[in-house]
């Protein structure tokens, strides 16, 4: 009895590194496709259009922005107010690419059972694509959060890492994103759980202060935040106008692809079994 795809793809680590990329490359077109028609539809019949892809990160940027300013006043030492204002944007920015991502990826097969029955769209391409029709307001707000370094005075050639990070963020949520859009298939509680997890999160990231200003028996529990690790990349480079460190990359490089071929081994695993729940 000849063997599976599926079981081929789970028995030699080889093709799981590859197995991803094959599939978008083999479907690039249409998934590009239903990607913009994704994106468009989240904001059709609406009054403002896309026009909302501009007007929510920018919304939300600038309220917490003013929170952080002058309600909760931890802004570290010898950093003056404007430059503060960019921390906080640029802090921001990786935990809603986060949260938008997780959100949008978790219900993203329960939402679309209707592919799951095709064979011309694969499945791991629908959280896939979810992910990435959420990061269109991501792009707007860092593109404004870029922009206020710039016009503060930030502005370093250190800025040209940002793509790289956000791209390792990307494979990070993807990798949680395929565990999760197949058990929401089975265990609708997850998607509710999600508040919770961003609000913890929330908290626990350093968007708006530094681990120094926290209490030292809480820094060893921040740190332990993988979302954390982001979050001090971009200051590095848009605040403080560095690279991240050797040890910074690391920690990334290997956060990311661990989430990511691990997400996805889970994914062609359990997805015959999971999908049967669609």
């Amino acid at each position: 009895m000849p063997r599976r795809e599926s079981s081929n793809c789970c028995a030699r680590p080889s093709v799981i590194l590859s197995a991803p990329f094959a599939t978008l490359r083999r479907n690039r077109r249409v998934f590009v496709q239903t990607t913009i028609a994704e994106v468009r539809s989240r904001y059709a019949g609406s009054l403002l259009g896309l026009f909302w892809v501009i007007l929510a990160p920018l919304a939300l940027m600038s309220i917490y922005a003013a929170i952080y300013l002058y309600v909760f006043r931890v802004r570290p030492a010898n950093m003056p107010a404007s430059h503060y204002v960019v921390y906080v944007l640029s802090g921001l920015l990786p935990f809603l690419t986060f949260s938008d991502g997780l959100a949008s990826g978790t219900s993203s097969l329960s939402s679309n059972r209707a592919i799951l029955l095709s064979t011309v769209f694969p499945a791991e391409l629908v959280p896939m694509r979810a992910v990435i029709a959420s990061q269109a307001p991501a792009v707007i707000g860092l593109s404004l959060c870029i922009a206020a370094a710039a016009a503060t005075g930030l502005a370093s050639p250190a800025m040209i890492a940002i793509p790289v990070i956000w791209l390792l963020l990307l494979l990070f949520v993807l990798g949680i994103v395929w565990v999760l859009a197949l058990a929401n298939l089975l265990v609708k509680d997850i998607q509710h759980a999600l508040g919770f997890v961003n609000m913890i999160l929330l908290v626990a990231s350093p968007i708006g202060y530094t681990l120094d200003l926290a209490p030292p028996a809480l820094r060893v529990w921040l740190q332990l935040n993988p979302l954390a690790h982001y979050i001090d990349a971009i200051h590095d480079c848009v605040v403080y106008g560095r690279f991240p460190d050797g040890r910074a990359w690391a920690v990334l490089i290997a956060i990311s692809l661990t989430s990511f071929f691990a997400g996805y081994w889970v994914f062609q695993r359990a997805k015959r079994v999971m999908l049967d729940y669609a």
